[in-house]
């Protein structure tokens, strides 16, 4: 989870709420979400980079995010700032039913939704308890639950976003397919497939007859491979772009699995 300096937060096993604010302005980056979570925004607003897109999330909204990757940052007001109340919470806490009469969705990475009277009334409730510093767990978890059935009565997006979370397993494919440059470890991505780490490495070599380390390997020298040959960046710049963590990793993996150097490489291809 996300570290909040000089904020209060209330946490318990389950839950994290925490208020975050901020008057330094940020570029966009990609953040790993090790768990789902509410934003509410309160000052400024939040941007969401999708497919070459940027998505706001203003004050009169909230958002939804799945645990996973996701491209954002902050919008500031020219001298103001951003502030937003997160609440962080685990899979296995929502106690929505599967709802099998919703048909087939394509998996939402996130949801904003339009708030109201109601759903700022919650805010508020949040505030006070973060304030008071009102540590109770079951009030807590009972105040978040109340919240996912409000907003499952009144969006089928919201119910469609929390039906999706009761399904044992995220898509692996679709995962790995976007994580593999990011150099996690296998623990990480078994907990952001929602599997253990021994149901993580049986999965993983059902679907792809390879371990993890060697299959995230493989995926970066191909991404190397492709832009030696079709762009003119520097080697420096594709090792770094694909997932690796030194030029010197780069050029020995290169190598091993080669038996050619990327600058040689590049060099007879072109040739």
């Amino acid at each position: 989870m996300k570290t909040f300096p000089k904020e209060k937060i209330l946490k318990n096993e389950n839950l994290l709420f925490a208020k975050w604010k901020t008057n330094t302005i940020s570029t966009k980056q990609s953040i790993l979400m090790q768990e789902n979570a509410f934003v509410f925004i309160l000052k400024g607003k939040k941007l969401i980079i999708q497919d070459n897109n940027t998505i706001e999330v203003d004050q009169h909204q909230l958002l939804l995010l799945k645990k996973g990757i996701h491209e954002m940052t902050e919008y500031i007001p020219k001298n103001g700032e951003f502030e937003a109340l997160v609440i962080y919470f685990k899979n296995t806490f929502i106690k929505y039913p599967k709802d099998s009469s919703l048909g087939k969705h394509p998996q939402m990475p996130f949801v904003i939704l339009n708030r109201d009277k109601m759903i700022d009334d919650y805010i508020l409730h949040y505030l006070s308890y973060i304030n008071a510093n009102e540590n109770n767990p079951a009030l807590m978890e009972l105040k978040i639950n109340e919240l996912v059935i409000l907003l499952t009565e009144r969006s089928v997006q919201a119910k469609v976003f929390f039906n999706s979370l009761s399904d044992n397993y995220n898509d692996l494919k679709l995962l790995m397919e976007k994580t593999f440059k990011e150099n996690h470890t296998v623990e990480q991505l078994a907990r952001l497939s929602n599997r253990s780490v021994s149901k993580f490495k049986r999965d993983f070599m059902l679907l792809f007859k390879n371990t993890p380390a060697k299959w995230i390997l493989q995926k970066k020298l191909d991404c190397a491979r492709f832009q030696l040959v079709n762009s003119d960046k520097y080697i420096s710049d594709i090792a770094f772009n694909c997932g690796f963590e030194s030029v010197s990793h780069f050029n020995k993996a290169f190598k091993k699995n080669y038996n050619i150097t990327p600058a040689a490489f590049r060099k007879f291809n072109m040739d």
